[in-house]
């Protein structure tokens, strides 16, 4: 029997744009489809295994060879779709020379595992294609029977079902509106009764979906301005609840889940760093938070987790909590796919317990004007830094294309602050390089040791 083989296909714009009832528009699809090629690279740090990559056409050579030579292992093969709609499982279901290059890759072997962002239609067509080739197909997430339980669980909605059923998991109190009236009259209500409220969407992306209002004279007026604004706020039901702070020091907490047949196989303790309303990157592993804290959130993953698993949840997942500052912990909302922490989480994977915490930056903005060339004007910068024995890995750099260039960075540190340290000294050195005077963007709250 031949060697099973991963086919690791980063399909994140299908998985943003997956729900029917969320009318995007060109505009707002063509923004989540970019940003998606961004996040899509972090896929070359999925697998470790025999694999073959199906990356979004436009990689950067350079970089690729740079990745896989820091991490000592080869760089396996990547097929590249023709860019019919930039969503790269529909692009290769579509583009013949490519299914063709992939079969070609997988000759010879008789299982092939499809490693996914998340649960989306291609990725069942793109089994079912590999059937037809005679190929057995294992998917690391929900199989299609049971692709309403991702549907289900990546609505904010499910937490309300969770806070019923599951002991330890609280959400924040609030109301749930069906139409602008209710909608209108749900937030001048609870603004009399908490100082700030959030509306969010059951769906949203990278921030979008939600607003917090404030008990002052703007009010609902700022409500209106980001329904015009936020697609995903024109689409009901929506949740009305009391805005919950973090409490100061911890970051935005969160878990990792790894759910397989035989249950909860894996929880990472992770603490995000939010800029405004947007996720910039996140401290992964055991030294992310305080020991006590990593425990009582594992403790509520495991209980999230284990309803999932009980619903038909398969695959990695992640839950994002609020710390209060009462002690309480809140569960706002679970993505059910991998999450922004996977390249981390592989990290110390392959490191083992030498590391306690990776810090990876999702979005540093390097403050000059785009396009940037990786290799003549990033890499060398890095390449500096490595020969000065700085252990820090480019995540992606697709972004470098865009009009105002990002680069994502991730290092491992002895603590959270180490680490965070370390990708904020080499996206200074990048940015002096590229003539930016070493301004960054600075994640706005760092997690304590």
């Amino acid at each position: 029997m031949s060697e099973p083989i991963d086919v690791v296909v980063p399909n994140v714009a299908e998985f943003n744009t997956r729900n029917p009832g969320v009318p995007l528009g060109p505009a707002v699809t063509d923004v989540v489809t970019r940003l998606a090629g961004h996040l899509g690279d972090y896929a070359v740090y999925w697998s470790a295994r025999r694999r073959v990559l199906v990356l979004p056409q436009g990689h950067d050579p350079h970089w690729y060879a740079d990745v896989h030579r820091l991490l000592d292992t080869a760089a396996p093969p990547v097929v590249s779709p023709a860019p019919a709609t930039g969503m790269v499982a529909t692009d290769l279901l579509r583009d013949g020379p490519a299914l063709a290059r992939l079969r070609a890759l997988l000759d010879g072997h008789d299982e092939v595992r499809l490693v996914t962002w998340g649960a989306t239609p291609e990725v069942f067509l793109l089994a079912a294609a590999l059937r037809g080739w005679g190929l057995r197909v294992r998917l690391d997430g929900v199989p299609e029977e049971r692709y309403w339980v991702s549907r289900h669980l990546d609505s904010k909605l499910s937490c309300l079902d969770l806070a019923r059923e599951v002991p330890g998991v609280r959400v924040p109190p609030g109301l749930l509106v069906v139409d602008s009236a209710e909608l209108r009259g749900a937030v001048e209500h609870l603004l009399t009764v908490h100082d700030r409220v959030i509306v969010r969407s059951p769906y949203g992306v990278g921030g979008d979906g939600s607003v917090v209002l404030r008990r002052d004279a703007l009010g609902t007026s700022v409500l209106w301005t980001a329904v015009e604004r936020d697609p995903f706020l024109r689409t009901f039901p929506l949740l009305v609840q009391q805005f919950v702070p973090h409490r100061p020091g911890i970051g935005c907490p969160a878990v990792d889940l790894r759910i397989d047949d035989d249950g909860v196989r894996e929880i990472v303790p992770t603490a995000m760093a939010v800029d405004v309303s947007r996720v910039r990157g996140v401290h992964v592993g055991p030294g992310s938070v305080p020991p006590a804290e990593a425990e009582r959130m594992t403790r509520i993953g495991r209980g999230v987790g284990v309803a999932a698993h009980a619903r038909g949840y398969r695959g990695w997942m992640c839950v994002d909590l609020v710390l209060a500052d009462d002690g309480a912990y809140y569960v706002t909302e679970i993505n059910a796919r991998r999450s922004g922490a996977m390249p981390a989480i592989a990290m110390l994977h392959r490191w083992g317990h030498a590391e306690r915490v990776v810090f990876s930056h999702d979005a540093i903005s390097l403050g000059a004007r785009g396009p940037l060339s990786y290799l003549d004007s990033v890499r060398p910068a890095l390449a500096r830094l490595w020969a000065d024995g700085v252990r820090v890995y480019p995540t992606s750099v697709r972004g470098l294309g865009f009009r105002q260039p990002v680069l994502s960075l991730m290092a491992p540190g002895a603590d959270a602050t180490q680490a965070q340290e370390i990708v904020e000294d080499a996206a200074r050195a990048v940015a002096a390089a590229v003539g930016s005077g070493g301004v960054i963007r600075r994640p706005a709250v760092v997690p304590g040791p």
